[in-house]
């Protein structure tokens, strides 16, 4: 650690080393001349420049280009600074020297039509909507004695519905660390630069320059014209006691403000919103210590912990927002404590899949990294140009079956005051579910029962649930087994055996059949209309195995006697909706089991007889069942998962 007598010397050389920075603006012929002959000739700069439609020299003296659509990026030169302060929290020490080779920040943060344009093209899906809901006022205000937290996750909050209004030209919030990098990686392929989240030592030397100043504009206390905060208009909404609000001061803003709003309040760099409005997250893993150990060049945070799930990573958050104070007594002492503030030093961190009403972004160009985008799930197949076909069974009941098979099938109920579902497939084709339950019906979604966990079978429960307020109804395993997935996507009520439903004049009778496919499977049966919602214990057509998930408690020896059950419930001339194929009856079911019976017989005695997998898979199933095998679970798959449910049973007698 560097002795504070020395640092001192050293901050005081770094703020007085003469800069290359000159006055001169995008408008002056001889101010921009002077301003060229600070370019640098390196990679960084030139082949950025290169890409970009416009370059000139900003109000502030720095490079600066633009890429259109409010994309403009100021260079920060490479130098060295003083990162973290004494007179901050303790995750603020030691502040530290810092070398940072040269940079682009975005001059604005990313706004709301900026990221609507990414989600327009890539129909992407945002954390919040996969189920993890945003931070949003619960619409309460704190009280004077315990000056509570009154923002509460919300299952339908996300970056196009908040509870207040916005503009396009205002900062986009309640996205996560994993959604702006997504932006990122859209935005990289589709201007060929590849645009990321700045490190936390790249946001701190842009946000305060090379004199550690406090706040981005100077060491001044903010005055309504430097920065949106939580201010009188914010006390006439949210109360006095709702985040140390200051009645001092008027910003102009309840909420968010446009990016380009406070030109006083821009940084020595000439960029703009580093403090208040919203805060913004970096790239950097959090940790509280990590100044005592960081390195002094190029710093990127601590290494990214491998394999844990994103609830249990959290990265790092700066800037302040318009919910936050100054962190800055009237006289002049700094004050850290008591919640988020402005002061360009402070950090955060959050898990890297939450959102906050209050948390944006903005991009960097560094030439040294990519945008950190999450892996395709491997259980999701190709969704492009996926239908939702409509099939109608009776004046009540609908099956919506999903074009190439490419999910499960979703029963539909028709009650005079709202509309009950059995599954409801992937939350990328939830857009098309809710259109076609629209065309059903006008009435409102009420009940959502899931079949089982499986993804292409519960994978809209967020976005559906959320939306329409509905309640999710499930086996007890289910919920449990969607726990990974955010809260949004639980179940509200769950059942070890049976449960009742009684909707639009129908007895919906839910019956647990565990251990067959999942170890939560349900059967749901409308016994006025006669039908039957299989969920994946029966595939319909012939064309496809039925799958025994032993990774989740399935097995085939426990499949065939929940289909000899199911034989003693289902009724002679019921419709059957089955989990994935077109609608089918109880011949079909039969069919079912007579299939279990003969090639579970057939790999069991074939396993006895001392033959491997292998062997059994070489020699095939009985030619009768050579139709079964066309669809998306082959025989040979068929006999592995029957081989393996052998010896698991064996195992625990």
């Amino acid at each position: 650690m560097v002795p504070t007598s020395l640092l001192t010397i050293r901050v005081l050389l770094i703020a007085l080393l003469p800069t290359v920075v000159v006055s001169c603006s995008r408008d002056s012929t001889s101010s921009e001349s002077r301003c060229l002959n600070t370019t640098p000739e390196i990679p960084i700069f030139t082949e950025t420049v290169a890409r970009a439609t416009d370059e000139y020299c900003n109000e502030t003296g720095y490079r600066e280009i633009s890429f259109g659509d409010r994309l403009d990026f100021v260079f920060v030169p490479a130098g060295s600074f003083v990162m973290g302060s004494f007179e901050g929290l303790a995750d603020q020490r030691p502040p530290h020297e810092v070398y940072l080779d040269g940079y682009w920040i975005a001059k604005y943060p990313v706004t709301v039509a900026q990221f609507e344009k990414f989600v327009d093209d890539t129909n992407y899906i945002t954390d919040a909507e996969r189920g993890w809901g945003s931070w949003q006022w619960t619409g309460q205000q704190s009280e004077r004695v315990d000056r509570s937290d009154v923002w509460y996750p919300m299952a339908d909050g996300r970056w196009n519905n908040i509870y207040f209004n916005q503009e396009d030209d205002h900062p986009v919030g309640s996205v996560s660390w994993n959604d702006a990098n997504a932006f990122a990686a859209w935005l990289s392929e589709e201007l060929q630069v590849d645009f990321v989240l700045p490190t936390e030592a790249q946001w701190e030397k842009a946000a305060r320059g090379i004199d550690q100043r406090i706040y981005p504009w100077g060491n001044g206390r903010p005055d309504g014209h430097l920065a949106n905060m939580a201010d009188s208009r914010f006390i006439s909404k949210y109360g006095p006691y709702t985040r140390n609000p200051d009645p001092d001061i008027d910003d102009g803003y309840v909420e968010t403000s446009p990016v380009d709003a406070f030109p006083q309040g821009k940084s020595p760099y000439g960029v703009f919103d580093m403090a208040g409005n919203l805060g913004e997250w970096v790239f950097d893993v959090y940790d509280a210590d990590y100044y005592a150990r960081s390195p002094s060049e190029n710093p990127v945070g601590p290494s990214q912990p491998e394999g844990g799930p994103d609830q249990d990573i959290e990265r790092v958050n700066r800037g302040g927002s318009w919910v936050d104070r100054a962190g800055l007594e009237h006289d002049g002492a700094i004050d850290p404590e008591g919640g988020h503030n402005l002061l360009a030093a402070s950090r955060t961190g959050d898990e890297q899949n939450s959102s906050d009403d209050h948390m944006g972004f903005r991009v960097a160009i560094d030439m040294t990294r990519k945008a950190v985008v999450k892996p395709v799930d491997p259980d999701l197949p190709d969704l492009t140009d996926v239908e939702i076909v409509t099939h109608r069974i009776n004046d009540q009941m609908y099956m919506l079956e999903a074009t190439r098979d490419a999910a499960g099938n979703i029963g539909v109920l028709v009650g005079s005051n709202g509309i009950l579902i059995v599954d409801d497939q992937f939350a990328e084709l939830s857009p098309q579910v809710k259109a076609a339950l629209s065309e059903i019906s006008d009435n409102g979604l009420t009940y959502i029962l899931n079949t089982h966990h499986h993804i292409d079978h519960t994978g809209g429960n967020s976005r559906l649930a959320s939306d329409s307020k509905s309640t999710i109804v499930a086996h007890d395993q289910t919920r449990i087994r969607l726990m990974a997935r955010g809260p949004a996507n639980w179940p509200e009520v769950t059942f070890s055996d049976t449960m009742s439903i009684y909707f639009g004049g129908e007895h919906v009778r839910l019956v647990a059949v565990p251990g067959g496919h999942t170890d939560n499977d349900v059967v749901v049966l409308f016994e006025s209309s006669n039908v039957v919602h299989m969920g994946d214990l029966m595939n319909s057509g012939i064309s496809s195995f039925p799958v025994a998930d032993l990774s989740s408690g399935g097995n085939a020896l426990d499949m065939l006697d929940n289909i000899e059950r199911l034989l003693t419930i289902v009724p002679e001339d019921a419709t059957i909706i089955p989990g994935h194929g077109p609608l089918t009856n109880k011949t079909e079911l039969r069919q079912l089991h007579e299939m279990l019976i003969e090639t579970i017989s057939f790999v069991d005695a074939r396993k006895q007889a001392g033959r491997s997998l292998q062997q059994i898979q070489t020699e095939g199933l009985p030619v009768k069942y050579a139709a079964w095998g066309t669809g998306y679970m082959n025989a040979e798959g068929w006999i592995a998962m029957v081989y393996q449910s052998i010896g698991l049973k064996k195992a625990v007698q």
